[in-house]
């Protein structure tokens, strides 16, 4: 009984937490958006909607709550292709260590490509390029804490870097799921990227500059720019999962979940279907449904696909997906893993 007063406050207060972040929101004013990208393309093919079940490594990103259900080891790498030539490469680590829980270490790399140089002088580009890269590292831990209820936490570490000046943070996730007494029914609590905020140091952007109306022989003025803090993406997840049908032979999933972005972008309904035959062909699609819009702005609702294949290994099994998100002004994303 005390066990169940124990589990009931903590999802209280996971959703407490939620609502009083919430409270405060403006959009556009986070950095750090690697954080944002999904993991997986299967996540990504079910547009994020499947924070209730969530399971194996790929519950690291989206709910680490669900790594508990990890029953050995599970590992994945995948390859996110995003729009204006920029890639996200991912890798991921599991191991269940029974009564103590499972324990993950993932790493993402996110390369923005080529950028070319400019100044006030070369506008048309100084000659030189440099490729701006990101790096997360995410430690995770997760457990069961009764036969219906899991807990998760991160602990991710940022790293952003920019020529010679460098961002570097870290946030933390906490993530419930619960299967809910009524049959094929989970749900699931997700609060991503809470951290303080960053600021960009290094010796960027440093110059001596001399002035027209400098006297003659006068020395040069070194300047140094002044970087300003930024917050990191914070959300709230909450989702639910249902199995409309299950049976040996095909298994159909319903996923909803409402994301609430504190300060980075509009919130969201996510829905998202998952069809399975003989647990080795797996179908899926997703749908973004963002909310409070204004007329102006340009935030059109986004759709997803994907499918996936089971491969029997012997000993182990291994799964290859693939997922396609189409966008508006830039060519289609793609996950491969």
């Amino acid at each position: 009984m005390l066990r169940k007063y124990h589990i009931g406050a903590l999802l209280g207060a996971a959703i407490t937490c939620g609502t009083l972040f919430a409270a405060e929101s403006s959009i556009g004013v986070a950095g750090a958006n690697e954080l944002r990208y999904p993991v997986g393309a299967r996540g990504s093919a079910l547009s994020g909607s499947f924070i209730g079940d969530a399971s194996g490594v790929d519950a690291m990103f989206w709910n680490p709550g669900g790594i508990a259900g990890t029953e050995s080891n599970e590992a994945s790498f995948g390859q996110y292709k995003l729009w204006a030539d920029m890639t996200m490469y991912q890798l991921a680590l599991v191991h269940n260590f029974g009564n103590f829980g499972a324990l993950g270490i993932g790493a993402r790399i996110h390369n923005a490509g080529d950028l070319i140089v400019t100044t006030e002088e070369m506008p048309a580009g100084t000659g030189e390029i440099i490729e701006p890269t990101n790096s997360i590292i995410t430690f995770s831990w997760g457990r069961a804490m009764t036969d219906r209820v899991s807990l998760g936490a991160n602990i991710n570490l940022v790293n952003e870097t920019i020529k010679d000046v460098t961002a570097k943070g870290y946030t933390l996730d906490f993530g419930v799921q619960v299967e809910m007494p009524y049959e094929g029914l989970s749900f699931g609590i997700t609060l991503k990227n809470f951290g303080p905020d960053m600021k960009f140091e290094g010796y960027g952007g440093v110059e001596n500059v001399s002035y027209e109306y400098d006297e003659y022989g006068a020395a040069s003025r070194v300047t140094e720019p002044q970087f300003a803090a930024f917050e990191v993406p914070a959300s709230f997840h909450v989702g639910l999962a249902y199995d409309a049908i299950e049976d040996p032979r095909n298994r159909l999933t319903g996923y909803a979940a409402y994301q609430y972005n504190n300060n980075n972008t509009y919130s969201e309904y996510r829905f998202g279907t998952e069809y399975s035959f003989l647990s080795t062909f797996f179908a899926r699609a997703g749908y973004v449904l963002p909310l409070g819009v204004p007329d102006y702005a340009d935030y059109p609702d986004t759709w997803s696909a994907g499918v996936g294949f089971k491969v029997d290994l012997g000993s182990s099994n291994m799964y290859i997906d693939w997922s396609y998100k189409p966008q508006e002004n830039f060519d289609a994303t793609q996950w491969r893993s």
